[in-house]
């Protein structure tokens, strides 16, 4: 794997390792309740993690799709490499 490869890893796992909005007392994951099949991916569009085995934790409408996040940090990160 390339150095720039590693580095955009690393960069997903740390922000979907940040606490989420929906964490629980515990620091499980509640999520929110929504069909995969209501989302653009099936999967975390920055880290790829997939819905299928974990929750999702926020939504954002981006171009007219539906894009789930596994983590508020994902979301940002999202947000911040779409922006012009």
């Amino acid at each position: 794997m390339r150095p720039v490869g590693i580095l955009f890893a690393l960069a997903g796992w740390l922000a979907c390792s940040s606490p989420s909005p929906t964490a629980g007392s515990m620091g499980e994951v509640q999520g929110i309740h929504i069909s995969v099949d209501r989302l653009a991916l099936p999967y975390c569009p920055e880290c790829e993690m997939h819905f299928g085995r974990y929750p999702v934790a926020d939504t954002l409408t981006y171009e007219g799709k539906l894009y789930g996040f596994c983590s508020q940090g994902c979301k940002e990160a999202f947000v911040k490499r779409m922006a012009p």
